[in-house]
């Protein structure tokens, strides 16, 4: 297998840890910090925005994995003041111009993929292989941490991965939501590339645990 990706997901660590986890992100080669914006709109919830960004992107390199969940995602895209090799999804069926605005990511240097929520037609993808360089996949309804993973799930992510390999690059499958040791061993075997973590796999002991919960979960979904 290839390395898996791994990509916490920085709104479950609270405020006051946050520097110190990304602290931990460094020492432990994390791939990416994954960021999640939300508008209020698209999903009951408002959470990331600008300020946060800029506070993340002021004390670290590593790659910033932005998952817009906002309903026209493009027009907060100029907000950002990106970095080469940073990663930006969005939901393409609340997007006015969804392949125009990959081409536009892909432009600035950036990752450009979809976020697929639960019940969205996955044709999306199949229109969009061309430009797109990875799929967030939504174990969960989008807007909150916690939830369980969908029914129909692993059954998505083998369809999600039968379409992608249509195309003649490699596009990265990341499951977000509920990645527990037991459901991310099988989102892999499934097709998956890459995990989104929170709480339910090694956000959940405090930063100075960090290095340890990384590792006993890389050694048991492996």
């Amino acid at each position: 297998m290839e390395k898996v990706t791994i990509y916490p997901s920085i709104m479950c660590c609270k405020p006051w840890e946050m520097k110190d986890y990304i602290k931990e992100f460094e020492n432990n080669g994390i791939d990416g910090i994954h960021f999640d914006v939300m508008d209020g709109h698209y999903v009951p919830n408002i959470m990331l925005g600008k300020d946060d960004f800029d506070a993340i992107r002021s004390i670290t390199d590593i790659p910033i994995d932005v998952h817009f969940m906002c309903v026209e995602p493009e027009n907060f895209f100029p907000w950002f003041n990106w970095k080469e090799n940073d990663r930006v999804s969005f939901h393409p069926e609340v997007c006015k111009q969804p392949y125009r605005f990959l081409m536009n990511i892909r432009e600035h240097g950036l990752k450009a993929g979809y976020a697929m929520s639960p019940g969205i037609p996955l044709g999306y993808l199949e229109e969009a292989l061309p430009v797109l360089d990875f799929v967030i996949f939504m174990g969960v309804n989008p807007g909150f941490a916690g939830q369980k993973f969908i029914p129909n799930g692993f059954e998505k992510i083998a369809r999600i991965r039968e379409i992608l390999d249509k195309a003649d690059h490699k596009i990265e499958i990341v499951v977000d939501g509920n990645t527990t040791v037991e459901n991310a061993r099988k989102m892999l075997e499934y097709g998956a590339d890459g995990l989104v973590t929170g709480t339910s796999s090694m956000l959940k002991n405090g930063p100075e645990y960090f290095a340890e919960c990384y590792r006993n979960y890389m050694a048991s979904i492996v």
